[in-house]
């Protein structure tokens, strides 16, 4: 009985341990909410999509932790993370954005995106948002260009 006790403290004491080492925006820095609006040529979007939020390696400072929004038909997102505290720890991010007319698939039919092939890459998007330490939540509106 008394072995069965230590076990179960020594299980406790290593999953606080490992809680602790998670960066997760329970923990400082704190996480910024971050949501806009995606337009392309000043108009709503043909159609809905995801942005990805990188961080920027040569501006990384610390804990980093990429995020990812999914935007509606009418444009409007909210970076979403898969740690608690929804939003993007202080830093430099770059974008990527997808909208597909025609998704990638397993079936080799041909993919056809709305946009631009520059927004399908983070480096060549554009697209950077830069999230200070003070903020208390962002309004990042993504606009998009078709040409």
């Amino acid at each position: 009985m008394l072995a069965n006790h230590a076990g179960q403290r020594l299980v406790w004491t290593i999953m606080l341990f490992v809680v602790n080492l998670l960066p997760g925006c329970s923990n400082s820095p704190q996480c910024i909410p971050v949501q806009g609006t995606v337009t392309v040529d000043g108009a709503k979007v043909p159609g809905p999509g995801f942005i990805y939020f990188t961080s920027d390696p040569d501006h990384t400072q610390g804990l980093s932790r990429p995020g990812t929004a999914e935007f509606d038909a009418a444009g409007s997102y909210k970076v979403k993370t898969f740690m608690p505290g929804d939003g993007l720890l202080p830093g430099k991010y770059l974008l990527r954005v997808d909208c597909w007319q025609s998704a990638p698939n397993m079936e080799g039919k041909p993919v056809i995106s709305f946009l631009p092939q520059k927004y399908q890459n983070a480096r060549s998007s554009g697209l950077v948002l830069n999230v200070e330490p003070n903020s208390r939540s962002i309004t990042f509106d993504v606009k998009l260009m078709s040409k």
